[in-house]
């Protein structure tokens, strides 16, 4: 029994949200989430409109991003084209 509820259906996507994340892990499996802690990476991914499963604080406050890696492939391929100096 996952601890998760669905919220709203936007858009044609389902909106899910998680508790813990454990939760997460458990829905996506924790070798299909990477983690981003390069914060134009971050703003990058968002204005493709690749959004993380889950937020969390690192290390000395960092933001750190949980992404489910089948949706970041195109978003990975033009960072590495385009990336910020």
């Amino acid at each position: 029994m996952y601890a998760l509820f669905f919220t709203n259906f936007n858009k044609g996507m389902i909106i899910i949200k998680f508790k813990t994340f454990d939760d997460v892990e458990k829905v996506y499996g924790k070798e299909n989430l990477i983690k981003l802690c390069n914060l134009k990476q971050i703003l990058f991914y968002s204005k493709m409109n690749v959004q993380p499963k889950w937020i969390a604080e690192g290390y000395k406050g960092k933001l750190i991003g949980y992404y489910f890696k089948p949706e970041t492939e195109m978003a990975w391929k033009y960072w590495k084209e385009n990336k910020p100096k």
